[in-house]
Protein backbone atom coordinates (compact mmCIF):
# COMPACT_ATOMS: atom_id res chain seq x y z
CA UNK A 1 0.00 0.00 0.00
CA UNK A 2 1.43 3.40 -0.95
CA UNK A 3 1.96 6.32 1.39
CA UNK A 4 -0.60 8.22 -0.68
CA UNK A 5 -3.31 5.75 0.34
CA UNK A 6 -2.24 6.01 3.99
CA UNK A 7 -2.60 9.79 3.74
CA UNK A 8 -5.99 9.46 2.07
CA UNK A 9 -7.21 7.19 4.87
CA UNK A 10 -6.00 9.67 7.46
CA UNK A 11 -7.86 12.50 5.73
CA UNK A 12 -11.04 10.45 5.57
CA UNK A 13 -10.79 9.68 9.28
CA UNK A 14 -10.31 13.37 10.15
CA UNK A 15 -12.96 15.52 8.52
CA UNK A 16 -12.26 19.20 8.04
CA UNK A 17 -14.27 21.85 9.90
CA UNK A 18 -17.50 22.80 8.16
CA UNK A 19 -16.31 26.26 7.15
CA UNK A 20 -13.24 24.78 5.51
CA UNK A 21 -15.36 22.16 3.84
CA UNK A 22 -17.99 24.46 2.46
CA UNK A 23 -15.91 27.42 1.52
CA UNK A 24 -18.29 30.04 2.96
CA UNK A 25 -19.60 28.28 6.06
CA UNK A 26 -23.30 28.25 5.09
CA UNK A 27 -23.51 25.16 2.89
CA UNK A 28 -22.05 26.72 -0.28
CA UNK A 29 -18.82 25.76 -1.98
CA UNK A 30 -18.50 28.55 -4.52
CA UNK A 31 -15.40 30.04 -2.89
CA UNK A 32 -13.35 26.90 -3.51
CA UNK A 33 -15.04 25.82 -6.72
CA UNK A 34 -15.20 29.10 -8.62
CA UNK A 35 -12.91 28.95 -11.61
CA UNK A 36 -12.29 25.23 -11.11
CA UNK A 37 -15.63 23.82 -12.28
CA UNK A 38 -17.93 25.02 -15.06
CA UNK A 39 -19.74 28.18 -13.99
CA UNK A 40 -23.03 26.69 -15.15
CA UNK A 41 -22.65 23.92 -12.56
CA UNK A 42 -21.99 26.16 -9.57
CA UNK A 43 -25.60 27.00 -8.54
CA UNK A 44 -26.70 23.36 -8.58
CA UNK A 45 -23.59 22.17 -6.76
CA UNK A 46 -23.98 24.91 -4.15
CA UNK A 47 -27.57 23.76 -3.60
CA UNK A 48 -26.40 20.15 -3.15
CA UNK A 49 -23.74 21.23 -0.65
CA UNK A 50 -26.34 23.26 1.25
CA UNK A 51 -28.61 20.20 1.43
CA UNK A 52 -25.75 18.07 2.77
CA UNK A 53 -24.86 20.66 5.39
CA UNK A 54 -28.51 20.98 6.45
CA UNK A 55 -28.61 17.21 6.96
CA UNK A 56 -25.33 17.28 8.94
CA UNK A 57 -23.63 15.20 6.25
CA UNK A 58 -19.97 15.75 5.37
CA UNK A 59 -19.59 18.13 2.44
CA UNK A 60 -15.89 17.67 1.76
CA UNK A 61 -16.39 14.47 -0.31
CA UNK A 62 -18.82 16.40 -2.50
CA UNK A 63 -16.42 19.31 -2.91
CA UNK A 64 -13.65 16.90 -3.85
CA UNK A 65 -15.91 15.13 -6.35
CA UNK A 66 -16.71 18.47 -7.98
CA UNK A 67 -13.04 19.47 -8.09
CA UNK A 68 -12.11 16.13 -9.62
CA UNK A 69 -14.79 16.50 -12.26
CA UNK A 70 -13.66 20.02 -13.03
CA UNK A 71 -10.05 18.88 -13.40
CA UNK A 72 -11.21 16.24 -15.90
CA UNK A 73 -13.26 18.82 -17.85
CA UNK A 74 -16.47 16.88 -17.30
CA UNK A 75 -19.48 18.74 -18.74
CA UNK A 76 -21.59 20.70 -16.27
CA UNK A 77 -24.64 18.44 -16.35
CA UNK A 78 -22.62 15.26 -15.81
CA UNK A 79 -20.61 16.92 -13.07
CA UNK A 80 -23.75 17.99 -11.21
CA UNK A 81 -25.20 14.50 -11.54
CA UNK A 82 -22.01 13.03 -10.10
CA UNK A 83 -22.10 15.35 -7.08
CA UNK A 84 -25.80 14.62 -6.59
CA UNK A 85 -25.03 10.88 -6.71
CA UNK A 86 -22.40 11.52 -4.05
CA UNK A 87 -25.04 13.08 -1.81
CA UNK A 88 -27.26 10.02 -2.22
CA UNK A 89 -24.33 7.78 -1.29
CA UNK A 90 -23.67 9.86 1.84
CA UNK A 91 -27.30 9.46 2.86
CA UNK A 92 -27.13 5.72 2.25
CA UNK A 93 -23.86 5.53 4.16
CA UNK A 94 -25.34 7.17 7.26
CA UNK A 95 -28.35 4.87 7.10
CA UNK A 96 -26.09 1.80 6.92
CA UNK A 97 -24.00 2.95 9.89
CA UNK A 98 -27.10 3.80 11.92
CA UNK A 99 -28.48 0.32 11.26
CA UNK A 100 -25.16 -1.39 12.05
CA UNK A 101 -24.49 0.68 15.18
CA UNK A 102 -27.88 1.88 16.45
CA UNK A 103 -28.19 4.60 19.02
CA UNK A 104 -25.06 6.48 17.99
CA UNK A 105 -24.51 9.52 15.82
CA UNK A 106 -21.97 8.41 13.20
CA UNK A 107 -18.88 10.64 12.85
CA UNK A 108 -18.56 12.47 9.54
CA UNK A 109 -15.36 10.59 8.76
CA UNK A 110 -17.16 7.26 9.10
CA UNK A 111 -19.96 8.41 6.81
CA UNK A 112 -17.44 9.62 4.23
CA UNK A 113 -15.54 6.32 4.35
CA UNK A 114 -18.69 4.25 3.88
CA UNK A 115 -19.85 6.48 1.02
CA UNK A 116 -16.46 6.02 -0.67
CA UNK A 117 -16.80 2.25 -0.33
CA UNK A 118 -20.28 2.33 -1.86
CA UNK A 119 -18.92 4.42 -4.73
CA UNK A 120 -16.30 1.75 -5.34
CA UNK A 121 -19.00 -0.88 -5.66
CA UNK A 122 -19.20 -2.56 -2.26
CA UNK A 123 -22.72 -3.67 -1.43
CA UNK A 124 -24.60 -2.39 1.59
CA UNK A 125 -24.69 -5.79 3.34
CA UNK A 126 -20.91 -6.25 2.99
CA UNK A 127 -20.29 -2.74 4.30
CA UNK A 128 -22.63 -3.27 7.23
CA UNK A 129 -21.00 -6.57 8.12
CA UNK A 130 -17.52 -5.04 8.24
CA UNK A 131 -18.77 -2.15 10.37
CA UNK A 132 -20.53 -4.49 12.78
CA UNK A 133 -17.33 -6.47 13.38
CA UNK A 134 -15.54 -3.37 14.69
CA UNK A 135 -18.17 -0.76 15.58
CA UNK A 136 -15.76 1.37 17.62
CA UNK A 137 -13.04 1.55 14.96
CA UNK A 138 -12.79 3.80 11.90
CA UNK A 139 -14.23 1.71 9.05
CA UNK A 140 -12.06 3.17 6.29
CA UNK A 141 -9.20 0.62 6.24
CA UNK A 142 -11.45 -2.46 6.28
CA UNK A 143 -13.70 -1.01 3.60
CA UNK A 144 -10.77 0.01 1.42
CA UNK A 145 -9.32 -3.48 1.79
CA UNK A 146 -12.63 -5.09 0.84
CA UNK A 147 -13.05 -2.77 -2.15
CA UNK A 148 -9.50 -3.58 -3.29
CA UNK A 149 -10.22 -7.31 -3.10
CA UNK A 150 -13.46 -6.98 -5.03
CA UNK A 151 -11.69 -4.84 -7.64
CA UNK A 152 -9.27 -7.74 -8.13
CA UNK A 153 -12.22 -10.07 -8.78
CA UNK A 154 -12.35 -11.80 -5.41
CA UNK A 155 -15.81 -12.90 -4.30
CA UNK A 156 -17.22 -10.12 -2.06
CA UNK A 157 -18.49 -12.46 0.66
CA UNK A 158 -15.26 -14.47 0.70
CA UNK A 159 -13.24 -11.26 0.86
CA UNK A 160 -15.31 -10.08 3.82
CA UNK A 161 -14.84 -13.48 5.51
CA UNK A 162 -11.07 -13.10 5.22
CA UNK A 163 -11.05 -9.57 6.62
CA UNK A 164 -13.31 -10.56 9.51
CA UNK A 165 -11.00 -13.43 10.38
CA UNK A 166 -7.97 -11.17 10.10
CA UNK A 167 -9.62 -8.68 12.47
CA UNK A 168 -10.49 -11.44 14.92
CA UNK A 169 -6.83 -12.50 14.90
CA UNK A 170 -5.65 -9.05 15.88
CA UNK A 171 -5.06 -7.19 12.63
CA UNK A 172 -6.38 -3.65 12.77
CA UNK A 173 -6.40 -0.49 10.68
CA UNK A 174 -3.99 -0.40 7.76
CA UNK A 175 -2.89 -3.95 8.56
CA UNK A 176 -6.16 -5.03 6.94
CA UNK A 177 -4.93 -3.40 3.75
CA UNK A 178 -1.85 -5.60 4.03
CA UNK A 179 -4.19 -8.59 3.95
CA UNK A 180 -5.70 -7.37 0.69
CA UNK A 181 -2.24 -6.80 -0.79
CA UNK A 182 -1.15 -10.30 0.27
CA UNK A 183 -4.20 -11.86 -1.40
CA UNK A 184 -3.50 -10.00 -4.61
CA UNK A 185 0.15 -11.13 -4.52
CA UNK A 186 -0.94 -14.74 -4.09
CA UNK A 187 -3.32 -14.40 -7.02
CA UNK A 188 -0.46 -13.22 -9.23
CA UNK A 189 2.04 -15.93 -8.27
CA UNK A 190 3.19 -18.28 -11.04
CA UNK A 191 1.13 -21.43 -11.19
CA UNK A 192 -2.29 -19.94 -11.71
CA UNK A 193 -3.86 -19.75 -8.25
CA UNK A 194 -7.60 -19.18 -8.29
CA UNK A 195 -9.07 -16.40 -6.15
CA UNK A 196 -10.40 -18.94 -3.65
CA UNK A 197 -6.97 -20.59 -3.42
CA UNK A 198 -5.30 -17.22 -2.92
CA UNK A 199 -7.69 -16.33 -0.10
CA UNK A 200 -7.17 -19.72 1.53
CA UNK A 201 -3.40 -19.28 1.43
CA UNK A 202 -3.59 -15.85 3.07
CA UNK A 203 -6.04 -17.17 5.66
CA UNK A 204 -3.57 -19.91 6.57
CA UNK A 205 -0.82 -17.36 7.27
CA UNK A 206 -2.93 -15.08 9.49
CA UNK A 207 -2.02 -13.08 11.47
CA UNK A 208 1.51 -13.21 10.06
CA UNK A 209 0.90 -11.20 6.93
CA UNK A 210 3.84 -9.12 5.76
CA UNK A 211 3.38 -5.36 5.64
CA UNK A 212 2.53 -4.34 2.11
CA UNK A 213 3.41 -0.67 2.53
CA UNK A 214 6.82 1.02 2.53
Amino acid sequence: MSWKLVLALALVARPAPLIAQNGNGNGGGTTRLAGRVPAAALPAIDSILAAAAAESLPTEPLVQKALEGGAKNIPADRLVNGVRRGLLQLRQARAIISHAVPGQSPPEGHVAAVAAALARGLSGPIVERLITVAPDEPPGPALHAAADLVAHHFDPDSAADLLVEAHNKGLRGVRLLDVAVAADHELQRPGGRTPSEALAHVRAMLPNVRPGRP
